[in-house]
């Protein structure tokens, strides 16, 4: 397997925080024609991708808790320091595409980073590096929903959940053209892996239960349902990624690509408080 990603330089002192991050090692890229650049943050990790001005992959683990923290949202974005200039696209909100309104829309969520890694963990997340064009109904109803059940319902529920987000582009994506003249290609749908290693030894990948989702950016407040779960052979052909590369093909086919009311219950998944 080759993968066509390397690591931001100034993240090395941090490098060490992607064993906790992903599960089963990093995604890896098999697009020679965009590679991707991991940045590792306090509460997340990402694979950046210059061609594509925003990041291919995200992932963060959350973890059951007694008690947490809520800091205000912060009320500004920035563009990421850590990256060449060429690569970032400035903190403006984003334009119009086809008459429909788009949300710079987190890929690791503020909510989760904020109440269990803290403030510091919290602004890392409004950095531009973590975010894409999102369809405003679709951030604001059943994506902001997604993000913080995973923690509050499944988090509790299995102890500690690991995620790996990432946007999913059409053939010919439209463009957002961004101040500084920048082309920024809009997906069209946005994936979900959830992971849980379910039993001891927490290391065997027999003992691993996965949840693969594909949001279409089409949708907005509908409920959590069915019609959501994807595969994790589909999400690969989908996006060129690979996930859980340490695995064997042997092993990751033993994966469980579905929700089950056993596994993963979406009824866990209803509004709460």
């Amino acid at each position: 397997m080759t993968d066509h990603s390397d690591l931001l330089p100034t993240s090395a002192p941090l490098a060490h925080f992607l064993e906790f991050f992903c599960l089963h090692g990093p995604p890896a890229n098999g697009d020679a024609t965009r590679p991707v650049t991991i940045i590792v943050n306090h509460g997340y990790a990402l694979g950046f991708c210059p061609a594509r001005l925003q990041p291919l992959w995200a992932a963060y683990q959350v973890s059951a808790a007694t008690r947490d923290v809520d800091y205000e949202r912060p009320e500004m974005f920035h563009d990421d320091p850590r990256l060449p200039p060429d690569w970032q696209i400035g903190s403006r909100g984003f334009s119009r595409v086809n008459g429909i309104g788009h949300d710079r829309g987190h890929l690791v969520p503020n909510f989760a980073i904020n109440t269990q890694f803290g403030r510091v963990a919290q602004f890392e997340t409004f950095f531009m590096s973590n975010i894409a064009p999102q369809r405003a109904g679709m951030n604001r109803g059943i994506w902001q929903r997604l993000e913080k059940q995973v923690i509050r319902a499944y988090a509790p529920e299995r102890k500690q959940v690991w995620a790996i987000v990432g946007p999913v582009f059409g053939a010919d994506p439209p463009l957002i053209k961004r101040p500084n003249g920048l082309l920024v290609p809009v997906p069209e749908a946005f994936f979900l892996i959830l992971a849980d290693p379910e039993r001891y030894p927490f290391d065997d990948p027999d003992n691993l239960n996965i949840l693969a989702l594909e949001v279409p950016q089409t949708l907005g407040s509908e409920p959590i349902d069915d019609r959501l779960i994807s595969s994790l052979p589909a999400l690969e052909a989908k996006t060129g990624l690979t996930f859980f590369p340490r695995l064997t093909p042997k092993e990751k086919d033993k994966l469980i690509t579905h929700t089950s009311p056993m596994v993963w219950p979406f009824k866990a998944m209803a509004p709460v408080g």
